[in-house]
């Protein structure tokens, strides 16, 4: 229930050198009185003694008590940072509870409650637990933004821009005696523009979304290529097993790593050759399963190999690569066949690098390429500027095909009705982003995957 008042621990479960309760709701005053003996200086730390059921000293700790509406979740809110030992807080939240209309906090409880009470929207609440869950440097940034409300303000442009065009059109609809001097292509020039900035939200949201989840980069290539070599380098240890035998690799090994902040995650699999061995083959079959989830392909070949031999490799499986997924082809061994150093395109448009995983010439020049390719050469020294999530992106999907259809609905006909109808559609997927038209369920979903305390 809303009017609850709600308890839980803010620091994670455990012993450790603070613990912080965080308490929200009417009650919170009385809490303060029976659990330190008086209500704290709004704003102010306050070091009290906090009391147990009995009135005996359990803990010495600080004490923060924030009125309603200055607070984080618009309720008064009162936080005790006391000794992080599990007991002490159990103490003083039984005694909490103890107190009517008391409960333990669902989790996410604290953040839906500032969105119901106005202090946050929902795009800004789902950007907390993308904050704390983050796992990358550009991660945390980029959630820091979402949280101060970047995202969200693109959003309310857009919301703004539709719903001036819609007023434009309900005087023309509802007052069709009056002179209105308004060109009615001067709409379809706003419908364009309204396309083009929900294209450029779509396309960094997007990209968003890719770098907060990491890159899924997947080395394939024939057996014996320097896939495992490539994957230790990048990773500066020898996780995986390298031999001159060939099938060495038969299972999947998956690792981290980090360009600049940036995360991706690396597949080393079992390389593509006709064989008879049982386990081998189902290796190889993992590793079509993975080249079809990939976002960035890296196909090794051996460069010390004739060049009808490369070329025939390249036509053999990129042709049977997914179409949309991103390839780069890399000529290992340039220490053996003597080629240099270098990065080009070829005909068929794919970036080819040519490297030594031997020497290690040329891994930081591919670590550069695949941070290019993740976010745009053109976006090298550029952070995303906000986060978003899978929610987000389907709904702007969404809008983008409803906006296509308007287009050329009003292209063909200029039918103010239509329009009208179909910008509201518009309008009211993009609150549901921002959370000013969504349904409980949908709320329930989204902050059921909070921490307890958030």
């Amino acid at each position: 229930m809303i009017n609850d008042t709600i308890v839980a621990q803010a620091t994670p479960y455990g012993r450790s050198g603070v613990g912080i309760l965080r308490i929200s709701g009417s009650k919170v005053k009385n809490i303060a009185m029976k659990i330190l003996g008086i209500l704290p200086k709004p704003r102010y730390a306050s070091y009290c003694s906090f009391l147990d059921n009995k009135g005996c000293v359990i803990d010495i700790g600080i004490a923060l008590f924030f009125p309603k509406p200055h607070s984080l979740t618009g309720e008064d809110v009162l936080e005790l940072q006391g000794h992080g030992n599990p007991i002490i807080l159990d103490l003083l939240i039984k005694s909490i509870l103890s107190i009517n209309h008391v409960r333990i906090a669902h989790p996410g409880e604290f953040s839906e409650r500032a969105f119901l009470n106005g202090k946050i929207d929902l795009i800004q609440a789902e950007s907390i637990m993308q904050l704390i869950s983050a796992n990358s440097e550009i991660g945390v940034k980029s959630s820091i933004r979402s949280l101060q409300g970047l995202f969200s303000k693109q959003i309310k442009n857009l919301i703004s821009k539709i719903i001036n065009i819609r007023s434009i059109i309900e005087l023309i609809i509802n007052f069709p005696e009056e002179d209105i001097d308004y060109n009615l292509d001067k709409i379809g020039k706003e419908l364009y523009k309204i396309k083009d900035l929900t294209d450029i939200i779509d396309n960094t949201a997007k990209l968003g979304c890719i770098l907060y989840d990491g890159i899924k980069v997947v080395l394939v290539g024939p057996s014996n290529s320097g896939k495992s070599s490539l994957f230790n380098k990048l990773l500066f240890n020898n996780s995986a097993i390298v031999t001159n035998i060939e099938g060495t690799t038969r299972d999947l090994l998956h690792e981290s790593i980090y360009i600049d902040g940036m995360l991706f995650t690396l597949t080393d699999t079992a390389g593509f050759r006709s064989t008879n061995d049982v386990i081998e083959k189902i290796g190889i079959r993992k590793t079509w399963e993975q080249i079809n989830i990939a976002d960035h392909i890296l196909l090794i070949i051996d460069d010390s190999l004739l060049f009808s031999h490369k070329q025939k490799i390249i036509y053999n499986y990129i042709s049977q690569f997914p179409k949309k997924t991103r390839v780069t082809i890399l000529f290992n061994k340039i220490d053996i066949s003597g080629n240099k150093l270098g990065i080009k395109k070829n005909e068929s448009g794919h970036t080819c690098i040519n490297i030594s995983t031997n020497t290690g010439v040329g891994v930081q020049l591919l670590k550069k390429h695949l941070q290019e390719s993740a976010i745009g050469k053109e976006n090298y020294d550029v952070e995303p500027v906000f986060l978003a999530r899978n929610r987000h992106i389907n709904i702007l999907s969404l809008i983008i095909k409803r906006l296509n259809i308007c287009i050329k609905q009003w292209n063909v006909s200029k039918n103010i009705e239509f329009l009208s109808a179909d910008l509201q559609i518009i309008q009211d997927l993009l609150n549901t982003i921002v959370g000013a038209v969504t349904s409980d369920t949908i709320l329930d979903n989204i902050f059921s995957n909070f921490c307890i305390g958030k």
